[in-house]
């Protein structure tokens, strides 16, 4: 772990780093040699340390040989009484991993091939090579790979043609110096992946492009795709930032077991199979979300790559500027023009709900250490962070925000910048001091609610104010532009009309919208239509009346998202029954047109009812809604989307015998749906929902394995038995994730870790609930980071709010018990004990 305070020390003495890398990858077992020699300009006199992780086999330090055993101690390589110009090199032995970190390595269970691929985000190039981790100290790399002639190897310089070794079944790669960068944005990836090119026309010529992937997916690449997309955001992202991509070249690789949706890495971009590669049929979500992830990571080529934050407090220069570029960007040159709607739905709404825990953070956050960094990649430094550009850009302009960002670019150009920074070029291109606004959108923790005040005589509106409320922890008001709309209910054609709208400033506690006197009394009232900022909205009591007995004649995606937006969150504040929420999904979903939206809310739908509704009303609750989904799939046409996502969340939600039996017709083949074969994948959804109701589903389950073999295949059959609804298939799920006989990948162990906790009757799962708390630490310190928080959030316990008597309080105990615990770890639980008290806050709200 590096503190802040030591790299900035260090960043002071080290500069001019540059890195000339040989990783031999021919080696039998579970370790690759790593030979690194970095050359770098010190100050004289100075004290440092490389970083790395593995065994160092060889120190030299100026053409001397060191001591390796003693310089080597917890990951650092100690540099002492330096003077300028410096070069160290060392030899060492790393070991492959399995939980998507560093080198990752997975051996595909249908043909035996290995596949490599780094990801060294935030800190863990130090597990591949000797080096200067953090992002303040940029360098050049010079990758030079060994590998078995079946492989390719792909890394952030071209591609070269490999040299054959002779004598040995392996060839060597040399690729060619980068331009300077920051470790964790460097990459190589090794295998024998399938692959088809093309190429992208810049500004500065023709640049040569790949799609890649494992070999027996290569039919399911959608390579022509992949690159169209970079292609029109590169001409985009070309012509708004006035600065040529920054690489020679842009390959993009689907890889397996990964941790997160893409990554960045220069010209070399990861994406994850498990989620971006359809070999079934996807959602139009899943499909509108790739596209946006291709976009998002290519505008990081530029601000966070060409440009990098000095530290990880300012994470969010890069995750929020590519938020909002890829959400901008999709709806500019995609046919998804709807992603603003889409990120209403998903993204953004998630943000609220983490801004709402005893965790939340500024967008601009304090991270002591790379260890805290596991915690800031989250949907405020996302998605708030976008809001808060997306409201930086209504304030300023949108030229002169892209201005700003194009002065920016062309100043810190290879090197590294913080928030004042990117501040101080955006005032001098748009003439307005930023102080301000920076300490209310970046630097206060929270979300505003904005909910109307009306007062009206015989139908019109006589005085409109818009009510600011803020936490009482960070009582700090934001300005918000805002845009105010108010919607007339046409019952003879069944739908909603926009009757007035008004541009607002929103700024303190109470805003009068002056121009909203004289105007009618309307049945609808959005006090941010369009959703132009980051603000939770309060329906007043007719709007919510109207919506609750009108819903599904508003047609309008975005009027539509809010509205579900807001009584989503309102049952979170326990303001609004859960019953009503679901209802209102549920009345609106055949008209719904976004597919995030539908995909999102049904998704809510689930949570709502396993934790927000009183427990005793849970199971009748949860099968009528079972029911009347199956009612909108018979009637859904043939083939779309609203088919697709009525039968997915119908499997999730399945509850009884009946539904089980709908399920099986299905799976088994003696039921069809006109438009839609039950896929591969389809398969698997509807095995876990009989599983989750209590079939016994483990003949179906291994003929679905024979079909499906691979690693696909046996990631989703491992979920499938954990979801079983048995007591001992619940404590073995938690057995293989605590104690497994052999290293459990981390795909694996998301699969596992959801099928554990799903049950068609949580009461099922609170014997396990003492075992869980008892042995959470234990877990985790086999599996800290990334795999570990992801896992440790999946299994906690919040489904059981309402079933244990002072569930709250035991995990307060949990905590004072564990003071010493990660803080990756504490953190978790400390948000899961709030989502207990906010749960047991909505099933104890008034139900009617």
């Amino acid at each position: 772990m590096l503190t802040r305070e030591e790299a900035t020390v260090r960043a002071r003495c080290v500069s001019a780093a540059a890195y000339d890398v040989h990783l031999d990858f021919t080696p039998p077992g579970d370790t690759f040699r790593s030979v690194t020699t970095v050359t770098f300009d010190a100050t004289p006199g100075a004290t440092t340390f490389l970083d790395l992780v593995g065994k160092v086999r060889h120190l030299e330090v100026n053409g001397r040989v060191a001591n390796a055993e003693e310089a080597h101690r917890d990951g650092r390589i100690a540099l002492v009484h330096l003077d300028g110009a410096t070069t160290v090199t060392v030899e060492a032995d790393c070991d492959y991993r399995t939980d998507g970190q560093g080198i990752h390595r997975f051996v595909d269970p249908e043909d035996g091939s290995v596949y490599l691929y780094s990801q060294f985000a935030a800190d863990d190039a130090r597990r591949a090579f000797a080096c200067f981790d953090q992002p303040d100290i940029k360098g050049t790399f010079a990758f030079t790979v060994t590998a078995p002639t079946a492989w390719t190897v792909v890394s952030n310089s071209p591609t070269p043609e490999p040299a054959a070794l002779e004598g040995e079944q392996a060839n060597r790669w040399t690729f060619a110096p980068t331009v300077p960068l920051p470790c964790y944005v460097a990459a190589v990836v090794a295998g024998p992946y399938a692959s088809a090119g093309g190429t992208l026309t810049s500004a500065k010529g023709e640049i040569p492009a790949r799609v890649y992937g494992r070999a027996n997916l290569a039919d399911h690449l959608d390579a022509d795709e992949m690159i169209a997309t970079v292609q029109a955001g590169l001409t985009l992202f070309e012509d708004v930032f006035g600065v040529p991509y920054p690489y020679e070249k842009y390959d993009q690789i689907f890889v397996p077991e990964y941790n997160l949706g893409a990554m960045e890495n220069a010209g070399c971009v990861t994406f994850s199979e498990d989620r971006l590669v359809f070999r079934s049929r996807a959602s139009d979500a899943m499909r509108e979300f790739r596209t946006n992830v291709t976009l998002h990571e290519l505008s990081h080529q530029w601000f966070g790559n060409l440009v990098t934050m000095r530290w990880w407090d300012d994470l969010w220069l890069n995750e929020s500027f590519a938020e909002f570029m890829g959400a901008w960007a999709t709806s500019k040159v995609t046919p998804w023009t709807d992603s603003w709607v889409t990120f209403t739905a998903e993204r953004k709404s998630i943000a609220y709900v983490q801004d709402q825990l005893p965790t939340t953070h500024p967008i601009v956050a304090q991270v002591p250490d790379t260890e805290a960094t596991v915690s800031a990649f989250d949907m405020i430094t996302y998605a708030k962070g976008a809001s808060a550009l997306k409201q930086l850009v209504a304030f300023v302009g949108e030229d002169r925000f892209f201005a700003g960002v194009h002065a920016y670019l062309t100043r810190y150009s290879h090197g590294n910048a913080t928030l004042v920074d990117f501040l101080n070029e955006l005032e001098q291109i748009a003439g307005h001091n930023l102080d301000a606004w920076a300490g209310a959108w970046l630097e206060t923790p929270g979300p505003s609610t904005l909910r109307p005040v009306i007062e009206d005589r015989d139908g019109v509106i006589t005085a409109l104010w818009i009510a600011q409320d803020v936490p009482a922890a960070y009582p700090k008001y934001r300005p918000h532009q805002v845009r105010v709309a108010g919607y007339v209910h046409n019952a003879g054609a069944s739908r909603f009309n926009e009757a007035w709208s008004a541009d607002v400033t929103v700024d303190g506690s109470l805003t009068e919208v002056l121009s909203a006197a004289g105007e009618v009394r309307p049945d609808l009232l959005l006090v941010n239509d369009r959703d132009l900022t980051y603000a939770k909205i309060v329906l007043d009591d007719t709007s919510l009346a109207t919506v609750t007995a009108h819903l599904a004649d508003l047609r309008d995606p975005m009027a539509l998202g809010l509205v579900l937006d807001a009584l989503w969150h309102m049952v979170r504040d326990a303001q609004l029954p859960a019953a009503t929420y679901i209802d209102a999904v549920l009345t609106s979903l055949p008209g719904i047109t976004n597919s995030e939206t539908m995909q999102s809310h049904l998704r809510s739908v689930v949570t709502a009812l396993s934790r927000y509704v009183p427990p005793a009303a849970a199971a009748a609750q949860t099968a009528d809604a079972a029911a009347r989904l199956w009612s909108i799939l018979a009637d859904a046409p043939a083939g779309s989307d609203l088919q697709l996502q009525s039968l997915k969340g119908f499997a999730r939600l399945a509850s009884t015998p009946e539904h089980a039996a709908h399920l099986a017709a299905l799976a088994d083949g003696d039921e069809q749906l006109a438009g839609l074969d039950i896929d591969t994948d389809m398969r698997w959804e509807l095995l876990a929902g009989m599983a989750a109701c209590g079939e016994d589903v483990d003949a179906r389950a291994e003929a679905a394995l024979a079909d499906d073999q691979g690693a696909i295949g046996r990631r989703r059959a491992a979920g499938v038995k954990a979801a079983r609804a048995t007591p001992e298939a619940k404590r073995k799920a938690w057995e293989m994730l605590v104690r497994p006989d052999a290293p459990v990948p981390n795909a694996v162990q998301y699969e596992v870790a959801l099928g554990l906790v799903r049950a068609a009757d949580p009461d099922l799962l609170i014997p396990l609930v003492p075992t869980i708390l008892d042995e959470l630490t234990e877990y985790y310190g086999q599996n800290e980071g990334f795999v570990g928080k992801r896992v440790a959030a999946y299994v906690f316990p919040a489904f059981a709010a309402g079933r244990i008597d002072g569930l709250d309080s035991i995990l307060d105990t949990w905590l004072t018990g564990h003071p010493d615990a990660p803080s990756v770890l504490r953190k978790v639980v400390t948000e899961g004990a709030d989502e207990v008290r906010r749960a047991l806050r909505a099933q104890a709200a008034p139900q009617d």
